[in-house]
């Protein structure tokens, strides 16, 4: 692979004062507040906390509020209490409540808590302020598991652990009981007594969104898991048997119809598919993953978005088991790691841990299906190899140096036939201070072309080119300050990512001032943010300069309210366009069962389809409806309208409604509708375009899980369209499926 020697060596400099330089102001304390006892009694798991149960559990009050408010009185009690008996780690809460009537509960799905009363604990098992594993759980026993990765401010949902929890309303509040097994988390092995950063958390969601915590959260601060409260224990705990084995069977029967104008339907067409995952706790820092046959069946819809007056691919999350677990081990600044981008394949191999400072992933599959992104300054193109098989190898290294700083390297390979495409780089973050941070990354990649790539898609037959990213972050109580500066080069590629966007070079600067209030104020929070940027492509060209207002409030109801103003010069197809938008949004609960949200976006844009200015004005209403416990509806409508000289350009609607009824924590049966039309003026357009475009889409649903990964699925889709050729929407495919798999810990 072929280095820019300038750029390579700069970007090394860079990264390499990350690994040299002084420590950052904060520092971590490793002193423990409290001690997680060893008991031999382990407590049944009702969600009924009995005393002499947790008689000799650790006790802990969550008497601190840390937001709207930070750091003053919790206005409700609420007692933690943890144990563990070597195999299991096991926590309760009594959370009381000076009107249980009030308390926010529903039958939901794992995951789905949002907007709920909720209590759970976050553990950062390596002690580094990194990373955490996250458990939360609804008074009615619902389910939450995630990993916060603070150096890259996310939380993945997606995780899921094998955990039991259970809950109940009382007449004082609830209770809520979990049992987690020591070998669904990572930490450092040895009989050594271990210090982990603990943190207990209460939702108390009411007109406000209360946070409780044992400590407070300084906003002085920009780190979260770093601000963990120090907890001992876990001396002399025996490595167990750490195997999961998941066998999975799918099965589907299909019709379709491509043309219903003039096919018939044709045969059915019956697919089973048997495949195992296998998850093996080498120790308790290192876990191998592997799949045979894998199981990447999606049983729900993507939500629906809406693709009309835009240049660039859209993003869609991961949802597949086998690349979900240990994912956060790939982690870098840009998104050079997208592992939907493996569509179909055979077998998959994944090795991730952490050994003291050190942080290792490693990652093997192969893809029956190739595609990737073409990227360029103004838009991009999915290209597919037909018939071609690739190899994919992703490596990603990462040392924490300091406190909550880190320095890495990372390797992407993907090969098939006369293709390949190569990605290697390394990146940094450095803490200066509390408040202050600094990440930079450094790309380089190297794409061979087969000709059917070369003649359809316009390609020369090698490529290769670098990015660069530097970024600075200033977090405080009342100021915050972002500044950055990234350029993708020209022949940049990374197909085993999502950057659907290169040959650009971009500054952008953004100042933040924030006022809050407490008590009985009508506002708890306003932010004003005034934002610039400029983008060239790597020629000179100016493609945009944007100067954009931000205006954030939050108040009563937990409303929230956010404005964007701005306007913009903007280059496309050899023309510049002043561009101006403004958009303004506002979502609220104003009872327990209701969210509603709508957002207004009007804008002079450019009409990316005949290369002029237009007027959009788009329209989002939302609502979320809870019947009862068990009864969810979710409607959601995108309304938008395109205006150019001469009249209408097109009208767009784009409407999705879920259904769910919840039988309880474990099962739920759901009806699932999206409906897009799309009506144009094919007079005021340069080439021919349908006049009407109308797509339906059913699906139901129903889930069985006993745990995330011992689940049950079945269901039936059917998609249809209706274009100027059809009368009305004539369905085009209908699917009946199943899915079952089981987890087997020998």
């Amino acid at each position: 692979m072929i280095f820019r020697t300038r750029k390579f060596l700069h970007a090394l400099a860079v990264a390499s004062v990350i690994a040299t330089c002084c420590a950052p102001l904060a520092s971590a304390q490793d002193t423990p507040a409290f001690h997680i006892p060893r008991v031999t009694n382990s407590p049944r798991i009702d969600g009924d906390v009995q005393r002499s149960e947790w008689a000799t559990a650790t006790k802990v009050m969550l008497d601190t509020q840390f937001n709207p408010e930070e750091g003053v009185p919790a206005p409700v009690q609420t007692e933690a209490f943890i144990m563990e008996d070597g195999e299991h780690l096991y926590i309760s809460f009594i959370a009381e409540d000076p009107d249980p009537s009030r308390i926010r509960a529903f039958y939901r799905d794992r995951d789905q808590i949002g907007g709920t009363d909720f209590v759970g604990v976050a553990l950062d098992t390596f002690n580094d302020g990194v990373r955490s594993f996250n458990f939360l759980v609804s008074p009615l026993g619902v389910q939450y598991d995630a990993i916060a990765d603070d150096l890259n401010d996310s939380e993945d949902d997606s995780w899921n652990a094998l955990w039991e929890s259970e809950g109940q309303i009382t007449e004082t509040g609830y209770m809520v009981e979990m049992a987690i097994p020591l070998k669904q988390l990572r930490f450092p092995s040895g009989a050594e007594e271990k210090i982990w950063g603990v943190r207990f958390i209460r939702d108390y969601p009411r007109d406000r969104r209360y946070r409780l915590s044992d400590s407070n959260v300084e906003r002085n601060i920009s780190c979260f898991v770093c601000q963990f409260q120090k907890a001992s224990g876990f001396a002399d705990v025996q490595p167990s048997r750490n195997i999961e084995v998941i066998p999975t069977l799918t099965s589907r029967v299909q019709r379709s119809r491509p043309n219903p104008v003039v096919d018939s339907w044709g045969d059915a067409e019956h697919k089973t598919e048997a495949g195992v995952d296998l998850r093996w706790g080498i120790n308790q820092d290192t876990y191998l993953n592997a799949t045979l046959n894998p199981d990447f069946s999606q049983v729900e819809a993507d939500s629906a978005q809406l693709d009309i007056n835009n240049t660039f691919s859209l993003y869609f999350p991961e949802r597949r088991t086998f690349f979900l677990d240990g994912a956060d081990y790939f982690n870098t600044n840009l998104n050079i790691v997208h592992t939907r981008n493996i569509a179909d394949p055979d077998y998959g191999l994944k090795l991730t841990g952490k050994s003291g400072n050190h942080n290792y992933g490693v990652m093997q599959a192969n893809d029956t299906s190739t595609s990737f992104l073409i990227p360029d300054s103004q838009g991009s193109t999915i290209a597919n190899l037909m018939n071609t098989q690739s190899e994919v190898s992703v490596l990603r290294y990462r040392q924490d140096v300091l406190n909550n700083s880190s320095f890495g390297t990372v390797l992407t390979h993907r090969e098939g036939g006369d293709y390949s495409n190569t990605v290697a780089g390394i990146d940094g973050r450095l803490r200066l201070s509390d408040s202050d941070v600094i990440n930079v990354q450094y790309l380089r990649s190297q794409s061979e072309y087969p000709t059917a790539i070369q003649t359809r898609y316009g390609q020369d037959d090698s490529l290769d080119d670098d990015t660069v990213f530097l970024e600075y972050r200033h977090d405080d109580r009342r100021w915050d300050v972002w500044a950055e500066h990234i350029s993708y080069g020209k022949d940049f590629r990374a197909d085993m990512g999502f950057i659907n966007r290169v040959d650009f070079d971009r500054n952008t600067l953004r100042v933040g001032h924030t006022w809050r209030w407490g008590g009985e104020s009508f506002f708890d929070r306003i932010r004003i943010a005034l934002d610039w940027d400029n983008t060239h492509d790597q020629s000179g060209l100016e493609l945009e300069e944007e100067f954009e207002v931000f205006l954030e409030m939050d108040g009563p109801l937990q409303s929230k309210v956010f404005g964007l103003f701005g306007g913009s010069e903007t280059y496309f197809n050899g023309r510049y366009f002043d561009e101006q938008f403004n958009q303004l949004s506002l979502s609220l609960r104003p009872r327990s069962n209701i969210y509603a949200s709508m957002q207004v976006r009007v804008e002079d844009v450019v009409d990316f389809a005949n290369t002029r200015l237009g007027k959009s004005k788009r329209y989002t209403p939302e609502i979320n409806f809870q019947y009862g416990r068990h009864l969810q509806f979710d409607l959601e409508h995108v309304y938008q309208t395109f205006d150019v000289q001469g009249g209408r350009l097109f009208t767009a609607n784009l409407t999705e409604l879920k259904s769910t009824y919840q039988f309880s924590t474990r099962s739920f049966l759901r009806l699932i509708l999206q409906y897009a039309d799309t009506e144009r003026e094919q007079s005021l357009y340069i080439r021919p375009v349908q006049a009407l475009a109308r797509e339906l889409t059913t699906q139901l649903l129903y889930s069985y899980k006993l745990s995330a990964q011992t689940l049950f699925f079945v269901g039936y889709s059917d998609a249809g369209f209706q274009n100027d050729d059809l009368n009305s929407i004539e369905t085009s495919s209908r699917t009946v499926f199943a899915k079952f798999s089981y987890a087997w810990q020998p």
